[in-house]
């Protein structure tokens, strides 16, 4: 077990883990109940798209898993819904409560992550719960729902870094190279991808008395970590899906404004106004640090275990990779697009390695104190901004409403007109065939009433 600075807070280990679990327990709760407010069992926008891969079209499970939308395959969400789901009938509700799980199981491995490095739980790890738990990621959770999209990526990285801290090098390294294939195929996961062999590299070098069987085996998972990273490209497209004409239209400026902004969406602070900006600049400035100080320790000369400064350099890097993509693609449409909620879940990775970080600091006091501070910061985000609130509410009306009209009249113009589209390109998306079949088996927004005879897909 990786042990950090001492606890230092002077409330009994007791008294700590009880106010972690009850707040956790509670944000937990909370999370539950808006899925339960606010899931609707009907597929929205890029649902219908992302379906083909499992249950609209035949295909293997290495098709499913290297299924591209957008700018990303599908990796594990692709195979979790095709071996759950059917089990359910496809139901929306059903998918929404799932993601919400992965989620609070993010939040207990973030949990057991902090314990593996430092040794001890404190009252301050009442961040972790407000970070991961929060209800920004809302539309991750019961309103798109992709889980290779935010939510099984969040899970992954975390469950990646708990990996790091084992000491048996060899079982380790080995799953180490698995979860990097993993990883990567899973949404916006790539991005670890070019991290692992960086960190081998890293390993490798630091490690001056292994023998050379070691090395070798070190060597071995190097191979393994490029070629996998090579493997995603083969037969990759270019997709954006952002609609924007060019990459680089905005002025420079721009961009880093989104990113800004991007980092003030976890403190609970909207807008593209100057206070969101200056927010948002210090966040990311902070986390850019804490990339920077890690990655020189991980490179630096001292030998053995790295984890304590690894931990939070693979936790920020990630974080800012996937910042700077989102940038790049989305500045052109605006900046509000900046406090998307679906970013929220790789945000949350980018403030836990400012709390780790924090904790990681020599003088006690001192990290008490950086985490005291992180932790009012973060007290804002537990209230639901009005602005999420109407996002909520709009998207689950307007769900059910369309469902209730289409199940009424099966006409999908009128049905469009009156409460809005369930997807932009229903032509495209050969929607109407689609809701035949789930019509004709039964399933999604059809399930509430199951009939023994089931046709052949389309």
């Amino acid at each position: 077990m990786m042990r950090g600075s001492s606890r230092a807070d002077g409330v009994p280990l007791r008294s700590s883990l009880i106010l972690v679990s009850v707040v956790f327990a509670a944000l937990a709760f909370r999370l539950v109940r808006l899925t339960e407010r606010y899931a609707v069992n009907i597929f929205f926008w890029d649902q219908w798209d992302i379906n083909d891969a499992t249950l609209f079209q035949y295909h293997s499970l290495w098709e499913i898993f290297r299924w591209q939308h957008g700018p990303h395959r599908q990796g594990l969400g692709g195979l979790l819904a095709i071996l759950v789901e059917p089990w359910f009938d496809w139901n929306s509700r059903t998918e929404a409560f799932l993601a919400t799980g992965l989620v609070v199981i993010a939040a207990l491995c973030a949990l057991y992550l902090k314990y593996r490095l430092f040794g001890s739980l404190s009252w301050t790890d009442l961040v972790i719960p407000i970070i991961i738990l929060s209800p920004a990621q809302w539309d991750s959770l019961w309103t798109t729902v992709n889980l290779s999209h935010g939510v099984l990526p969040l899970l992954l990285v975390i469950l990646y870094c708990l990996v790091w801290t084992w000491r048996h090098e060899r079982a380790k390294f080995a799953l180490i190279t698995v979860l990097n294939f993993l990883i990567l195929y899973t949404g916006f996961g790539l991005f670890i991808g070019f991290l692992t062999p960086v960190l081998l590299i890293a390993t490798y070098r630091g490690g001056h008395n292994k023998t050379a069987a070691a090395k070798t085996y070190l060597v071995f998972c190097m191979i393994a970590s490029v070629v996998s990273m090579a493997s995603f490209f083969v037969g990759y497209r270019s997709d954006p899906s952002s609609g924007c004409s060019s990459l680089f239209s905005p002025s420079p400026v721009q961009y880093f404004w989104f990113m800004d902004l991007m980092y003030a969406h976890p403190f609970g602070v909207r807008g593209i106004g100057l206070i969101p900006r200056f927010t948002g600049a210090i966040v990311f400035a902070s986390v850019a640090a804490v990339a920077v100080a890690g990655w020189k320790q991980v490179f630096g000369n001292s030998g053995g275990h790295r984890a304590l400064n690894l931990v939070p350099a693979v936790l920020s890097t990630y974080s800012i990779l996937f910042c700077v993509s989102a940038a790049l693609g989305r500045t052109c449409i605006g900046l509000f697009a900046a406090h998307a909620s679906r970013y929220s879940n790789y945000m949350q990775l980018g403030i836990l390695s400012l709390y780790l970080c924090a904790l990681a600091v020599g003088r006690s006091r001192l990290a008490m104190a950086l985490s005291t501070v992180l932790l009012i910061s973060l007290l804002p985000s537990l209230v639901v901004s009005p602005s999420d609130t109407r996002g909520m509410q709009m998207f689950s009306s307007r769900k059910a409403a369309w469902r209730t009209c289409y199940l009424g009249g099966h006409d999908i113009a009128d049905c469009d007109r009156a409460f809005g589209a369930v997807h932009p390109l229903p032509d495209t998306t050969h929607l109407k065939e689609k809701l035949d079949y789930l019509q004709a088996t039964e399933q999604n927004l059809f399930s509430d009433s199951r009939r023994d005879d089931w046709p052949g897909r389309p």
